[in-house]
């Protein structure tokens, strides 16, 4: 994004809309809006532009009253012409580096890896560690979020640790991807995560590796089936069954 200064605060200005969900806690994201006359060109400062959209303001401190629609420009805004990263931003200017979302982790599939995101055989899920999978959908509206746990392994890998931290990167992806159907069609169709096997649409797989445990998001946006799959896997599992199986290797 570009480095800029508004109303003598240092910003960072996309001229593409900057999806709400993608704002770190504590940051603030308001739109900038052109006139009828003049629509590209940033007029006042509004919480979301309906209509001449004149580009996305990121900021560390809020720019406008909250109880105010708009707040006039008036000379006010202006570009330095350099781009930086959030990161760089924040070291260029002081400011503390706001925590990254969970969901901000996820890397997209490689082709090669299109199978992990499917039903495994039984002895390929216990050589990965597998735990189970929530299957999830957004119900007739595509604003709900239905969701049903499904067992994969071992019932001692179900452990509190586990799911105390399924359910931090659930609650976490729901700000995001797994928002509601439209959110997940967006997020889908702009990246490069797209896999092969879907029956009737095209899929699309993303993977999440904490210190634990690896998921594997695989993502079905259409209307009329389950949108998403949530497979766990223990890391701490695979390498034990990995361990036991080069041991017995090696005892032939």
């Amino acid at each position: 994004m570009q480095t800029g200064y508004l109303f003598d605060t240092p910003v960072l200005y996309s001229p593409q809309p900057i999806p709400r969900e993608d704002v770190p806690q504590g940051w603030y994201c308001c739109d900038l809006c052109g006139t009828a006359k003049a629509p590209d060109v940033p007029y006042k400062l509004v919480d979301q532009a309906e209509k001449n959209f004149a580009g996305s303001i990121f900021s560390f401190q809020p720019l406008k009253n909250g109880k105010a629609q708009s707040r006039l420009l008036k000379d006010a805004f202006r570009l330095s012409g350099e781009f930086a990263t959030l990161d760089e931003f924040c070291i260029e200017e002081n400011i503390p580096l706001p925590q990254t979302p969970i969901r901000h982790l996820m890397r997209p599939a490689s082709p090669e890896e299109a199978g992990l995101f499917y039903a495994l055989p039984q002895e390929k899920a216990e050589e990965l560690g597998a735990i189970g999978h929530v299957r999830i959908d957004f119900g007739q509206s595509g604003e709900e979020f239905w969701h049903t746990w499904w067992p994969r392994g071992p019932e001692e890998l179900n452990t509190p640790e586990f799911r105390a931290e399924l359910a931090e990167v659930v609650n976490d992806f729901r700000k995001g991807v797994l928002k509601d159907l439209l959110s997940m069609e967006r997020y889908c169709w702009g990246s490069d995560g797209a896999i092969k096997g879907g029956s009737c649409c095209q899929n699309y797989g993303f993977t999440l590796e904490s210190a634990r445990y690896i998921y594997r998001l695989r993502c079905n946006p259409i209307r009329g089936d389950y949108q998403a799959y949530l497979a766990c896997f223990d890391r701490e599992a695979q390498k034990l069954t990995h361990d036991l199986s080069m041991e017995m290797g090696g005892m032939g």
